[in-house]
């Protein structure tokens, strides 16, 4: 029995549900209630003028208010709505005695709010809610109609919210079957994205892995399969078969991250002072760099990470490309932004067409996961620059950069 209570305690004090109207429609019609409350207030007071037995200015006034604000609250407030309603319709049959001799002690604009104002309830109401506001509507029947109109009546205030009821219902429905629709997409989506993971991460392992393994291995054996390998030879591919295995080491972690996301790294990710090494690696492999590093230089952990693999993959691309052209790194910082600039300078040859591949679009989605801009393109001598802005605090820079 404590459910009957419960409902009975949120029909006389409960609140109506919050509304949030997604059309232009839907947020105009507070204001039409307002509008129509208003209209339908003075209607009842003119009503009121030439129909009420002892005419009281008093009584008159205020039975008009309370009509009108009724039908002002039914598109925000029904419940409140309907507990104006059914007090109004008490005191007006108390002190307004209307002389037509109608079977009902109440005015038609009142007689036409109620039915809209329980369709109302019943909509935006739970069942026990509605049961009870049905017995109330029931008991004004019974009080204040004569009998021969009461059958009818109470038929039509029952049709009114078992309608209003299997519309709520209905709505919810929908909105559980929308739901569930929405959860089953993404768990399809999150399957496609780990077959996909899957058959990357195969490709990898089974090509891309075996060609680095063979490279590591025939740098490595190269010295006992050749005779008369120079030292410096020796020396160098003992460094590529080095890169090779690291390469490889790498790779074997990106494997895993590509077959288990839920799997967190665990080794240190490259980081701001880490450029120097970066630097030396490519300069041992006879790339002419001119960088000044930034010592001291305190960032997050993703823009430090996102300023290395932005370098790396601009160094990458400059061996590819450029190769034999000086590369000068320049990296800069502010209060709010790290400004990373590498250039290429000219070859000589006719500048290039900028490139969509992998590693550009790999730049620019780092950098835009941190808030900031990608500059990428040839200059105007004939080289290339990229040029990142990374956010460190408050707000991101402006994108109108963006490339």
């Amino acid at each position: 029995m404590g459910w009957i209570a419960k409902d009975l305690g949120r029909f006389l004090f409960g609140r109506d549900p919050a509304v949030h109207p997604r059309t232009r429609l839907g947020r105009a019609l507070p204001l039409i209630g307002v509008v129509l409350g208003f209209l339908c207030g003075l209607m009842a007071y003119q009503y009121y003028l030439g129909n009420v037995a002892g005419w009281n200015w008093l009584p008159v006034t205020i039975g008009s208010i309370l009509i009108g604000g009724t039908i002002a609250l039914i598109p925000t407030r029904p419940l409140l709505a309907w507990r104006v309603a059914f007090l109004t319709a008490i005191l007006t049959s108390m002190r307004l005695h209307i002389n037509q001799g109608t079977p009902w002690p109440f005015q038609p604009v009142q007689i036409l709010s109620y039915p809209v104002i329980l369709a109302v309830v019943a909509i935006r109401h739970p069942r026990g809610v509605v049961v009870w506001t049905g017995l109330s509507a029931f008991l004004l029947i019974v009080a204040y109609v004569q009998p021969p109109n009461v059958p009818g009546l109470l038929l039509l205030v029952a049709a009114v919210l078992v309608i209003g009821d299997q519309i709520r219902r209905r709505r919810e429905v929908q909105r559980a079957l929308a739901e569930e629709e929405e959860r089953s997409e993404l768990a399809q989506a999150r399957r496609a994205i780990a077959e996909e993971r899957n058959r990357i991460a195969r490709e990898m392992h089974d090509v891309v892995a075996h060609h680095m393994s063979l490279i590591a291995v025939r740098a490595e054996t190269a010295v006992y399969r050749i005779e008369g390998v120079p030292p410096a030879v020796a020396e160098e591919l003992q460094a590529i078969a080095g890169t090779s295995r690291e390469a490889l080491t790498e790779m074997r972690r990106l494997l895993g991250v590509l077959r288990n996301d839920s799997v967190p790294l665990t080794e240190p990710q490259p980081t701001l002072d880490d450029l120097s090494g970066l630097v030396r690696e490519a300069r041992e492999a006879g790339v002419r760099i001119e960088y000044s590093p930034l010592p001291g230089a305190e960032v997050p952990d993703g823009v430090g990470l996102a300023a290395f693999r932005i370098v790396q993959e601009a160094l990458s691309n400059a061996r590819r490309h450029a190769a034999g052209a000086p590369v000068a790194i320049a990296i800069s910082r502010d209060e709010s932004q790290l400004r990373i600039f590498v250039r290429n300078e000219p070859t000589g040859a006719p500048p290039a067409p900028e490139g969509k591949g992998h590693g550009l679009l790999g730049m620019r989605e780092r950098a835009a996961a941190l808030g900031g801009t990608l500059r990428t393109g040839p200059s105007a001598d004939g080289g290339y620059d990229v040029e990142a802005l990374l956010p460190i605090a408050g707000d991101p820079p402006p994108r109108n950069g963006d490339a």
